[in-house]
């Protein structure tokens, strides 16, 4: 066991700019595609997702500074810190569960691939974590390290049935590759409501024909609807509400600007290393599975490069601050996790199909979502974290992640301590 753990952390210690270029070099020449063409696809992954890491450091540290400074400009006060989503990931890496979590996830999806009941082939080894942390909040709250176990691997089925089910809207709306899923626990958790949402709108005469979408914004206002000029006024528009001089102010216009243009591009590259390999592994496995489809599920960053998306997780962060002020029931501080809006918003632009105002109306949404349900868990999110003895911050009580409020945390948390009973 302990070997078995001391390989998925060095899985996990490579890091995903490294370990995902090797594991898409032995999954493309285990599936026929031939090894230099897998080495080229492995390589050209490596350096487009490096390029997504550096753009996005970029905009999350830029967004993550304003963030705080809003946070103490505003003086906001609850008792629940966000700790963000690097705190799950050191849960779920400490945690006794991981080893038997990572080869049950596996074994599991393939068995289901082989019997058609999901299509996605979940590659994505490093946000596993995801699967595990959820599994160390209902061991923690059951005391069963089996029912932890259960919890983990219907996590991963849930997820990526529900990639399964979205795959083709996140193709049409932000572009993703035919073939590649997203079954990123906590934004596909998400979908459904989102979806719901939109469907409600869709329903309300004259609000159902807005159509604020990237595409009409910059066809409205020519140039100045360009990425460049959209992410600099966010930018501007962020850096006055967190108070900041001229300077500061104009650092944060043009980070704003520049990961809206350069993140869509660098992803491109990424795309141009993934493109073969799905469309490989789809094509020798339906030879070999009576034609059955197979995608390829990755990382949530390989679709946050989109504009509307990367727009809304700025527009989004004023309002859950707001919202977390004043919605009765709520004593989550958003904090630490601020900074990865983007992607807790990416299946808001999905679901309402890239219309901006519909995005919004979905995220405020979803946000109320995200701070409720991480205020539900955050007892046993604490005790969870002090129970593998990682820190948590001075002078907090309770911690939580915008992260953790996923819905099927807390639902599985609630069911675990059923069948406890």
């Amino acid at each position: 066991m302990e070997t078995l753990k001391a390989v998925f952390q060095f899985i996990s210690d490579l890091g995903a700019a490294v370990a995902m270029p090797i594991i898409i070099t032995v999954l493309g020449t285990l599936t026929g595609i031939g090894f230099r063409r897998s080495l080229r696809s492995g390589m050209m992954y490596g350096v487009g997702f490096t390029g997504v890491l550096l753009v996005l450091d970029l905009f999350l540290g830029g967004l993550g500074t304003a963030s705080s400074a809003m946070v103490e400009r505003f003086g906001f006060h609850l008792d629940v810190v966000d700790a963000g989503w690097t705190l799950g990931a050191a849960m779920a890496f400490s945690s006794p569960l991981m080893p038997l979590a990572f080869v049950s996830i596996i074994g599991i999806n393939i068995l289901l691939i082989i019997a058609g009941l999901v299509k996605t082939l979940d590659v994505d080894l490093w946000n596993y974590w995801l699967f595990i942390t959820g599994g160390v909040v209902v061991q923690q709250v059951t005391g069963s390290f089996m029912l932890g176990l259960v919890a983990i691997v219907l996590f991963a089925v849930i997820s990526i049935k529900l990639a399964d089910v979205f795959a083709k809207k996140a193709w049409d709306v932000v572009g993703l590759a035919p073939g590649v899923t997203l079954p990123h626990l906590d934004t596909i958790s998400m979908a459904p409501l989102y979806l719901c949402v939109n469907f409600v709108l869709d329903k309300i005469p004259v609000v159902r024909d807005w159509d604020v979408s990237h595409e009409s914004i910059q066809k409205r206002l020519g140039v100045f609807g360009e990425p460049v000029f959209i992410g600099g006024f966010l930018g501007a528009l962020f850096g006055i509400l967190a108070g900041y001089d001229a300077k500061g102010t104009l650092e944060l216009t043009v980070k704003m600007a520049a990961s809206m243009v350069l993140l869509p591009r660098v992803i491109g590259i990424l795309m141009e290393g993934l493109v073969p390999i799905a469309d490989g592994v789809r094509d020798t496995v339906m030879k070999r599975l009576s034609g059955r489809e197979v995608y390829i599920g990755l990382d949530a960053a390989v679709a946050v490069g989109h504009p509307s998306v990367m727009a809304l997780g700025i527009v989004i962060v004023p309002i859950i601050m707001f919202l977390s002020a004043i919605l009765p029931g709520n004593h989550v501080l958003p904090f630490a996790d601020l900074s990865s809006m983007p992607f807790y918003m990416l299946w808001a632009v999905i679901a309402c199909r890239g219309n901006l105002f519909r995005g919004i109306v979905a995220g405020t949404v979803g946000s109320c979502v995200y701070l409720w349900l991480g205020t539900f868990i955050s007892q046993a999110y604490t005790a969870s974290a002090l129970s593998l003895n990682l820190e948590i911050q001075k002078g907090a009580s309770l911690v939580s992640s915008i992260s953790a409020g996923n819905p099927l945390y807390s639902l599985f948390m609630v069911i675990a301590r059923l069948f406890a009973k």
